[in-house]
Parts: structure tokens; C-alpha cells; sequence
């Protein structure tokens, strides 16, 4: 009996290598190898428009690279670029303060946040949208400045 359980089970250790072997080295021609395209995107200060519904300055790119293949199977990773060594994946989110003069004339100290994100939408052609989002969801057009994105797309 105890003879017929070792057999049994190196039977079972051995069709599992082969089984495994077999997978893992099989050739498979559909794969091909990873590429990636960057595309850098510089938005102008004049460009970004605001939306008032929604409380976000928006700004809107063709995208013509970005493939239903792409966008199904592949990646698309949006970056915002701060200068030539340095750049933060969307979304990305900075707070900052502010001084004000309330009613009574004091001065205070304010503070909100401004969120950076974008989207990816796939069609003719296709598009990503970048958004400026403060978290106060106010309007001030002094704020604006030229943007620099970096969109990766990986197939």
C-alpha cells in the first residue's frame, strides 16, 4: 500500500512538471513586443476654458495616437511636467494659502487645494481632457498659467 502511494504521487509530481514545462515554454506569435508612444502636450494660459457648471477650468486635445486597440488592451498614463527633471502623475493635487482682507479689515490666512486630473476618450479622433479643480470651486483667472502634460501610451 505504502509502495503504491509513492508511485501514485511522483506519477503526479511528474505530469505536473511536464504540464508546467509545456506551458511555460510554449511560443506564442500573437504576442508582440511591449511598445510606447509619449506625447507631450503644452496647454497656454488662453486655452484652458472655464466651466461654470462644474466649477473647473477644462481644456480639451486630440489625442489622434490613442487607438480603440489602446485604450482597450493598452495603457494611457497622463503626467504634468514642472520642468525638464521633474514631472507627477495625474491626478495630482497641491495645496496652497493665500492672504485676504475680510470685512472688519483684519487680514487672514485662506487656504484651498487644486486638484489636476484628465481623461482619455477613445473615437474620432480621440481626446484627453486635462481639468484644474480648486477646491473651493472658484473662478480666478489669475491663477492660470501655461501647463505642460506628458501623456505615455503603452501597447
Amino acid at each position: 500500500m505504502k509502495r503504491n502511494f509513492f508511485t501514485s504521487l511522483l506519477a503526479v509530481v511528474l505530469f505536473l512538471g511536464v504540464a508546467f514545462g509545456a506551458a511555460s515554454c510554449s511560443n506564442n506569435d500573437d504576442l508582440a513586443e511591449t511598445q510606447w508612444k509619449v506625447v507631450p502636450i503644452l496647454i497656454k494660459k488662453a486655452d484652458w476654458v472655464w466651466n461654470a457648471t462644474d466649477g473647473q477650468y477644462e481644456a480639451i486635445v486630440n489625442l489622434p495616437e490613442l487607438t480603440p486597440f489602446i485604450f482597450n488592451e493598452g495603457a494611457a498614463i497622463a503626467y504634468i511636467k514642472f520642468n525638464a527633471s521633474t514631472k507627477a502623475p495625474l491626478p495630482y493635487s497641491k495645496s496652497y494659502s493665500y492672504e485676504y482682507t475680510g470685512t472688519d479689515g483684519k487680514t487672514y490666512t485662506g487656504f484651498y487645494t487644486e486638484h489636476i486630473k484628465c481623461d482619455f476618450q477613445v473615437g474620432s479622433p480621440s481626446t484627453v481632457a486635462f481639468y484644474i479643480e480648486a477646491s473651493d470651486l472658484e473662478r480666478v483667472d489669475d491663477y492660470l498659467e501655461d501647463r505642460e502634460f506628458q501623456v505615455v501610451l503603452i501597447w
